[in-house]
């Protein structure tokens, strides 16, 4: 039975892009010129198309949304950053370690790496002060690799990344993936409070980029905060929820998904999270709370080369 629940779960989530026409244009903003502070997202790849209700509880099962992996880069006088790098120009040969079933569930499409998006624009992982994973899923460090030589900094409670890695719980996390570890390097967070969360760190001492510990979905995962000259303000929420869905109702992944394959290290403790966010959103409507996976909250960010001031 099992088995069959699985088959049928994977002619579900495989459904082809013909059955709907989720919106996945990559851009809808507009840009303001101004200081050398900004934020831009380089999205580089599409997930297949799912139901909503495989995403979120609650969500429609005749509604298909077609997730995307990005990378949101952030310039700073004092050193540019990737929170996430999205997939990258060596995922296929990470994502070979996967069974029949994740490849049918999880395939990605229009692979358009950071790097190669960075280069069109004359910019190189010399560009970039460091990379700040969100966690350390497969979809969030697909391009580590394109970029050896950039420190990334991860939060001081994953201990090491034999820890944070775990070899036996594919698909999240592909140990192909990593490298250049004397690049590693640890976030000491503050037990400051900051917008509800109890633990933060102000990247550059500015009030510009915040970040915090979002610890549920995985360990260590964290969220950033990005507060623009202009007064607009983002918080990047990695896969705290995958939707805006999952933030708004204050609700869960469906749990099908806790059921086939659990992607929640603590499910209880990133509910919790996700209530936290929840209040943030009710509280402060002009927060932009965006979520990794958002193909939709995406557009809320102009897409790189644009800029978001």
């Amino acid at each position: 039975m099992r088995n069959l629940a699985f088959t049928l779960l994977g002619l579900i989530m495989a459904i082809p892009t013909w059955a709907s026409n989720p919106d996945t244009s990559l851009d809808s903003t507009t840009t303001e010129e101004s200081s050398d502070f900004s934020i831009s997202i380089l999205t580089t790849a599409l997930a297949e198309t799912f139901p909503e209700a495989m995403i979120v509880a609650g969500g429609d099962f005749f509604k298909y949304r077609q997730l995307s992996h990005s990378a949101v880069l952030i310039e700073h006088p004092q050193g540019n950053l990737l929170y996430d790098t999205g997939l990258g120009r060596t995922i296929a040969e990470s994502f070979e370690q996967n069974n029949w079933f994740h490849k049918a569930t999880m395939g990605y499409t229009l692979l358009t790496p950071a790097i190669d998006q960075l280069a069109a624009e004359n910019m190189s992982e010399k560009d970039l002060l460091a990379i700040i994973p969100s966690h350390l899923h497969w979809d969030h460090i697909g391009g580590l690799p394109d970029f050896p030589n950039t420190p990334v900094w991860v939060s001081n409670k994953v201990a090491s990344l034999k820890e944070a890695v775990d070899p036996d719980h594919a698909p999240a996390y592909l140990t192909g993936l990593i490298s250049g570890k004397e690049q590693w390097k640890s976030i000491e967070f503050n037990e400051k409070e900051y917008q509800g969360f109890s633990r933060s760190k102000d990247i550059f001492n500015d009030g510009r980029l915040i970040l915090v510990d979002l610890e549920g979905h995985t360990p260590g995962q964290v969220g950033l905060f990005v507060n623009l000259d202009s007064g607009k303000r983002y918080f990047l929420i990695g896969d705290t929820t995958w939707v805006q869905r999952g933030y708004i109702d204050n609700t869960p992944r469906p749990k099908i998904v806790d059921w086939f394959n659990p992607v929640d290290w603590k499910i209880e403790q990133n509910q919790q999270v996700v209530k936290k966010v929840h209040d943030i959103y009710m509280a402060q409507p002009d927060m932009m709370i965006i979520p990794a996976h958002d193909e939709v909250a995406a557009k809320l960010i102009p897409h790189f080369p644009k800029r978001g001031y």
